[in-house]
């Protein structure tokens, strides 16, 4: 089962619900079904191009010492072992839209900051 994980800080103190709608954008632009909001979760259908893989985009909001920050995880079937190349692809293209949000920024992600943090 492929699972990449990204985690996106605000730059300014914001709430639960503004965290989560602050993902509308990504979502329209990936064309994300949402099938589950709440103020603090968010849970998608995300299908790759003419791909039939579908894959599960999770958003939760987490509280942290510093101020709550939103953590996405990205997953499919597809093994990791031969590296989910589907699914790494859909995981860059949602990296480079979170990277444009305009008021996040990145604080860690799976592909290159190792095993999720505790």
């Amino acid at each position: 089962m492929a699972r990449f994980l990204l985690v996106l800080k605000p730059l300014r103190p914001m709430a639960a619900p503004q965290l989560i709608e602050a993902l509308s954008p990504l979502l329209e632009a990936i064309k994300a079904e949402v099938d589950h909001r709440t103020p603090a979760h968010l849970s998608a259908l995300v299908r790759a191009g003419q791909d039939p893989l579908r894959m599960q985009l999770f958003a939760d909001v987490q509280a942290k010492s510093d101020g709550p920050v939103l953590e996405l995880a990205l997953m499919s079937r597809e093994s990791m072992g031969k590296g989910a190349p589907h699914t790494r692809q859909a995981f860059e293209q949602l990296l480079e839209l979170a990277q444009r949000l305009p008021q996040m920024e990145l604080g860690f992600r799976s592909d290159r900051d190792g095993a999720f943090p505790d």
